[in-house]
């Protein structure tokens, strides 16, 4: 039996893992809006709030939360607000942070992002 992640093959979900990493932003010193990491994944076709995308992004942030103490989600933010959304918040309480000042605890993220990679973007 194949294995999966996410639905798809392992191969394949480590390569759309890959794409969906967020380099650019990272180097600009930039954000993305929540459907940007979705279209740079080319190796499958995933849909808006999906589970296979959640999921990856979760990974990805959860890989890069161990090994560098960064919540990459917090360069995906929501339109209208300009901020993450709910889950963003949720997840980050689940790895011990203190939300409490939610815009505070974001702007702190960031700059620790940028901070972390010092302009070096990040690796796959």
């Amino acid at each position: 039996m194949l294995a999966t992640r996410h639905g798809y093959p392992l191969g394949t979900c480590e390569a759309a893992k890959a794409e969906a990493v967020l380099r650019e932003p990272v180097r600009a010193r930039g954000t993305v809006t929540r459907g940007e990491p979705r279209d740079s994944v080319r190796s499958i076709c995933m849909f808006p709030r999906s589970r296979a995308l959640l999921g990856m992004l979760h990974d990805v942030c959860s890989e890069e939360d161990a090994a560098r103490g960064v919540t990459l989600a917090s360069l995906v933010v929501g339109k209208a607000t300009g901020l993450p959304g709910e889950g963003y918040f949720s997840f980050a309480g689940r790895l011990g942070r203190d939300t409490s000042d939610r815009e505070a605890f974001w702007r702190g993220e960031v700059e620790r992002i940028y901070a972390a990679y010092g302009g070096e973007g990040i690796r796959t």
